[in-house]
């Protein structure tokens, strides 16, 4: 087996094992923050952060009272169990409000929302985004965070959720689990990013230029 063939086996293998480290990431997927979608909380939407009245189908990261801002990350989950609740892998977050109309409109700012598996960060919203409520009430979104897929990750992965926010002027959010129907990432698997982000294809290539010259 020629040399550059052995090296690169070995080297999947080292990454396979986490022997070796990844020396650069694809940039994370983008999130949508689509404002006015009205998605239902059932029990089968449970929150990953919110407040008492979430459902308990789900652990959740309770809200602190009166949190003017901050950042707050969900328990860790594996990968099936959000398959189990959303029914794929592609799904969106819900977002429902609980604001003072009568303070600055009611706007709330999202300032970042993430989604890291085994600790990396691979989807994230860009920017900050400013809503205001549009169904008021507990058990209807304000708006929805869409653009998740969990396609080619292992079951036993590890995912936390991450909400970075400011301006709340009443009661406590709700971010929950829903399925999200026609929602796709345009983008690679992340799984597959992954991969590429690890300079594999490179050595690959480097490997193949040595061999090809060494021949001559």
């Amino acid at each position: 087996m020629p040399n550059w063939k052995k090296g690169l086996i070995t080297a999947g293998l080292a990454i396979a094992s986490g022997a070796m480290p990844r020396v650069a990431f694809a940039d994370p997927v983008t999130l949508s923050v689509n404002t006015d979608t009205s998605l239902q909380q059932i029990l089968n939407r449970p929150c990953v952060i919110g407040d008492p009245s979430c459902t308990k189908a789900l652990a959740f990261t309770l809200i602190g009272p009166q949190m003017s801002s901050g950042t707050l990350s969900s328990p860790t989950y594996t990968v099936q169990q959000i398959r189990d609740l959303v029914g794929g892998d592609t799904f969106a977050i819900g977002l429902d409000l609980n604001q003072a109309m009568g303070h600055n409109g009611g706007a709330y700012d999202l300032m970042q929302f993430t989604l890291s598996v085994n600790g990396t960060i691979l989807f994230s919203t860009s920017g900050a985004n400013s809503i205001t409520p549009t169904h008021p009430g507990n058990g209807f979104s304000d708006a929805s965070i869409v653009g998740f897929n969990l396609a080619g990750f292992a079951p036993s992965d590890k995912v936390v959720f991450t909400t970075t926010f400011a301006g709340p002027t009443a009661g406590r959010e709700q971010y929950f689990l829903a399925a999200a129907p026609s929602v796709t990432s345009p983008t690679p698997e992340p799984a597959s990013m992954i991969l590429l982000g690890t300079g594999l294809a490179g050595v690959l290539a480097a490997r193949r230029r040595r061999a090809a010259r060494a021949k001559k």
